[in-house]
């Protein structure tokens, strides 16, 4: 059985096969067909729910992605439960009050997922406005790109719904209180585990032993933790899966820890960290790593994917594996007999081949703490801004030793081989050319094709419906001069800034920093 809540009421369903989506549920067995499917992939944002697990915030999450047996001990929330429950005659919510006011719901087919999206941006706008955080029109307009990044409106009726959402930002239809659901939300997540003999079944365990003597058991058996891209292989391809062995409820994959490896002290990321989880950290440390990820998916992807799925799923075009790589990062991997720890960047064999072996699990991976020299410079291109797949991907990690001579670069690339790849052609030719010497304004014909040389002799991409393999040559090797001049520019800005640096009180994030870190 599943329990859980919907909409402030109890819910208890029977099991349903491994595959089964919480779109599935809500529409053919519960009866809640306000939440429409229309790409069954994540990217339309049609069947967006808002869903709150214990001690986490409310978010969104993408209802035909996941798994409807991660709903145990949930609250979930549906377009249905978003007008007053207080009345025999619901009042509609601020949200679709201001849907109604902008003419924003047009057609109407997409309309409940904007209308949870822009619920739980309302929820918690209102949460840091109540802490003292004042957000200007700009400001806004950020936030509700982030909220909305992930629900395309087939109307193409952009301009109605964007002055809703300012319109409900601004208070103009009161406040919301979404968390008038949660009175009846279970206290805990029962256990799932079974024996490992039964070949049907959805496997939750609680503990990092019986995970391991489940995937020693069953090492066929599909590992899932947020559903982004396995559950494809259910919406898409029409798999079923006789079982499944899901991640998320055990605590060591969980967390952050702060630690040690190879000399370097960094973080311990645990492979079901989710990369809402994982942004705090790298907006603080990583700040340009922490713009990358805003890139990766929508806010409902980001609310469940994990870092190792990112990672497991070996996709050349993977957001993180790039970028982990630049930085240095390992990955540990574990099973019954013990665990061994690799360089990321060796983890990768081929095509969707990794080092993992069909008894092990990726365990965590362990990103060191950035030096005082290090800068960090990523560029994502893709056809659209915003929940899109990369064309290519290229992270660069420049430094220099501390009496200012030698300098280093470690450059890594998605999109560009088979796996997510160091440039290390590249690397040793930039080792030798004076940064100065790379920006745009003073680059010269000859040290570009020497660039571009070196591109070449380090990767041959292929050509396909994103890019060719000259266009994906030709833009990594001009990333280069941007990478340069930002770096020169991060100097000059920080070189302009240091000597009120002392006299200055410490002053609090800027209140859209703060909100982004936190949410």
């Amino acid at each position: 059985m599943i329990d859980f809540t919907l909409n402030g009421r109890a819910c208890r369903l029977p099991s349903p096969p491994p595959g089964t989506t919480v779109l599935e549920v809500l529409r053919d067995s519960l009866g809640h067909d306000g939440t429409k499917e229309g790409c069954a992939s994540g990217d339309c944002g049609a069947c967006t729910i808002a869903l709150q697990t214990p001690g986490q915030s409310l978010t969104t999450a993408n209802a035909c992605l996941m798994p409807a047996h991660q709903l145990e001990g949930c609250e979930l929330i549906t377009v249905e439960g978003l007008a007053s429950p207080d009345s025999k005659t619901p009042a509609l919510s601020p949200v679709q009050q201001a849907l109604v006011a902008t003419h924003a719901s047009q057609c109407g087919f997409c309309t409940p997922g904007i209308a949870i999206s822009l619920a739980v941006l309302h929820a918690s706008h209102q949460q840091h406005v109540s802490q003292g955080n004042v957000f200007d029109d700009r400001q806004r307009d950020t936030l509700i790109d982030h909220a909305l990044g992930g629900n395309l409106c087939r109307c193409t009726g952009y301009r109605p719904i964007r002055e809703a959402a300012h319109r409900l930002l601004a208070g103009e239809f009161g406040t919301v209180n979404l968390s008038a659901h949660s009175s009846l939300l279970l206290a805990s997540v029962p256990e799932t585990i079974v024996t490992p003999t039964i070949d049907s079944h959805y496997h939750r365990p609680r503990t990092l032993a019986a995970l391991l003597a489940l995937r020693t058991a069953q090492p066929d058996m599909p590992l899932i933790a947020g559903g982004t891209d396995l559950m494809l292989e259910h919406t898409q391809r029409l798999r079923d899966f006789p079982a499944l062995l899901d991640v998320t409820q055990v605590t060591e994959l969980c967390r952050i820890d702060e630690g040690e490896h190879a000399g370097q002290s960094g973080w311990w990321l645990g492979a079901a960290v989710t990369y809402r989880q994982l942004m705090p950290l790298l907006r603080e440390h990583y700040p340009e790593a922490a713009d990358l990820l805003n890139r990766l998916g929508s806010e409902q992807i980001r609310n469940r994917g994990t870092l190792g799925g990112n990672i497991g799923n070996a996709s050349p075009i993977g957001d993180m594996p790039p970028l982990l790589i630049a930085l240095e990062a390992y990955v540990q991997l574990m099973n019954q007999r013990g665990e061994r720890i690799l360089k990321l960047e060796d983890f990768f064999l081929d095509y969707k081949r990794t080092q993992l072996m069909p008894d092990e699990i990726i365990h965590s991976v362990f990103l060191p703490r950035p030096v005082k020299s290090q800068r960090l410079a990523a560029y994502k291109l893709s056809k659209r801004r915003d929940d899109d797949i990369s064309t290519l991907l290229g992270v660069f990690a420049w430094r220099r030793d501390a009496d200012g001579g030698a300098q280093h670069w470690r450059i890594a690339f998605g999109g560009m081989a088979s796996i997510p790849a160091r440039a290390f052609h590249l690397e040793a030719l930039l080792d030798e050319i004076p940064l100065e010497s790379l920006t745009p304004a003073t680059l010269n014909r000859q040290t570009l094709g020497m660039i571009e040389q070196a591109t070449g002799a380090d990767f041959s991409p292929l050509s396909d419906v994103r890019g060719s393999r000259e266009y994906r040559l030709k833009a990594a090797s001009h990333l280069i001069p941007r990478v340069a001049q930002r770096i020169l520019n991060e100097q000059a800005a920080h070189s302009a800034t240091h000597h009120t640096a002392n006299t200055s009180s410490s002053q609090p994030p800027e209140s859209l920093d703060a909100y982004l870190a936190q949410s």
